[in-house]
């Protein structure tokens, strides 16, 4: 059975592995096409997001570097959401192969893939937050939160994956639509 735990284990492993080089432009390890594969390509991008974000923030960042860096997460970010729903596919034909016609089955208003990519983002917190623990920067209270926000994402997943496993709950795959990336529906980009 699948389990949130080894979800997180990989994608700290997967962060740990980015801070050997800590550099946005560092080749992707490559990635399988099965479960663990493109959680460890969306743990990548996530990191790589990451610290792009951080980058963007620099005081001296200006001009044609701030729109470079803007649109390079934004092409990030559709490469997030194209990941969330490749796993919500895959994650959908495992633990629920065939659809479901109850009209008494329970649905979420989060897929586990996005769950998922709540718990990518918190391990980048954790990760981060205890260097920052580290050099004094932060109290530990503020890492302690974080741990506890940890345990319940992972129970909460745990109890999704079963509760889809046994059909209590229908996984219904939610289509993120970037309107603003899509130069047929952005103004912006085809007016």
């Amino acid at each position: 059975m699948i389990q949130a735990s080894d979800m997180a284990q990989l994608m700290m492993s997967v962060i740990e592995t980015y801070h050997e080089t800590d550099h946005v432009d560092a080749k992707q390890p490559s990635s399988s096409k099965d479960l663990d594969g493109l959680i460890a390509a969306k743990g990548w991008v996530d990191v790589v997001q990451w610290h792009l974000e951080d980058a963007i923030r620099a005081p001296e960042l200006a001009g044609d570097a701030v729109i470079a860096l803007k649109r390079r997460i934004d092409a990030c970010n559709q490469q997030r959401t194209d990941a969330v729903e490749a796993i919500d596919a895959l994650l959908q034909s495992t633990l629920q192969p065939i659809e479901s016609t109850a009209w008494d089955i329970s649905t979420r208003t989060e897929t586990l893939g996005w769950a998922l990519d709540r718990l990518c983002i918190l391990q980048l917190k954790r990760y981060h937050m205890t260097i920052e623990v580290k050099r004094g920067s932060v109290d530990q209270s503020q890492l302690d939160a974080l741990h506890a926000q940890y345990h319940e994402l992972i129970a909460a997943m745990d109890q999704l994956i079963e509760d889809l496993a046994t059909g209590k709950v229908s996984y219904t795959l939610y289509k993120q639509y970037k309107l603003y990336n899509d130069p047929s529906t952005n103004p912006s980009l085809y007016g």
